[in-house]
C-alpha cells in the first residue's frame, strides 16, 4: 500500500504536538486551543516531502503515517509489549523515534470518555493541546516543553486509546527536529483498503 501524495510545501505549524495524559481526572481545569466540534483540520495530501525522504508504514491500528525512510520498526520487549507498546518507529541504534501505544480504556470510563475529556486532561499535564482531525480522524496533539516531547492521541470506537509520543535524540535537538515530528502529524490518516487505492490511481 503506498499513498499517492502531492509534494506541497505546507506552512506546519512551529509546534507539533504530544505527552502522556493524566490519569483519567474525575475534573481538571485547563484550557485546549480549538474545540471538537472546530478542530485543527490536517490533511496527509499537504506533507513536505522536503523536509525528509520517507516511506509509508501501517501501523495496523486503522492508520498510517509518512516516516524518515531511515526509520525502522524496533524490535519490543515483552515489558513494553505488555504495556501496551505495539511499535517504535525510530532511527536505527536509537535517536528520534516516535513511539505508539495502544491500551484499553478502564472498564468505568470506558463507556463515558470521549475526545472532550481527553484533551481537557491533555492540556492539564502539558504546555499546549490542540483538537485536531487528522486526514478524518478526531485526535488530541500536544507538546510538552519540559519534556521536549510531542505527539497526538485518539479514541478507538471499541474502548481504547492510541497514543504517539515523538521525541528527539537529545532536549537540545528537539527544536531541530520539529519540521520531522510536524510533517509526521500531518502525513497521519486512516489507512486504506486495497480497493481504495486502486480506485485512486
Amino acid at each position: 500500500m503506498r499513498k499517492q501524495v502531492a509534494i506541497v510545501t505546507a506552512a506546519l505549524m512551529a509546534m507539533t504536538v504530544f505527552a502522556a495524559p493524566a490519569a483519567f481526572a474525575d475534573e481538571t481545569e485547563a484550557g485546549v486551543g480549538s474545540t471538537s466540534d472546530n478542530p485543527i483540520v490536517f490533511d496527509y495530501h499537504d506533507i513536505d516531502e522536503t523536509v525528509y525522504e520517507g516511506q509509508w508504514w501501517d501501523t495496523g491500528l486503522g492508520f498510517d503515517m509518512y516516516l524518515p525512510a531511515d526509520w525502522v520498526d524496533a524490535d519490543l520487549t515483552e515489558e513494553m509489549v505488555e504495556a501496551g507498546v505495539v511499535h517504535i518507529y525510530g532511527e536505527d541504534g536509537g535517536g528520534a523515534n516516535c513511539t505508539i501505544v495502544y491500551t484499553e480504556l478502564p472498564a468505568e470510563v470506558a463507556d463515558t470518555y470521549d475526545i472532550d475529556q481527553l484533551g481537557t486532561e491533555l492540556a492539564a499535564s502539558n504546555t499546549t493541546a490542540m483538537f485536531a482531525d487528522l486526514s478524518g480522524i478526531p485526535a488530541v496533539i500536544f507538546e510538552n516543553d519540559e519534556t521536549c516531547i510531542s505527539g497526538f492521541s485518539m479514541l478507538t470506537e471499541d474502548g481504547y486509546m492510541i497514543q504517539g509520543v515523538i521525541s528527539a535524540p537529545s532536549d537540545d535537538q528537539y527544536e531541530e527536529y520539529g519540521p520531522v515530528f510536524g510533517n509526521i502529524t500531518m502525513s497521519i490518516s486512516p489507512t486504506e483498503t486495497e480497493a481504495e487505492t486502486e480506485a485512486a490511481e
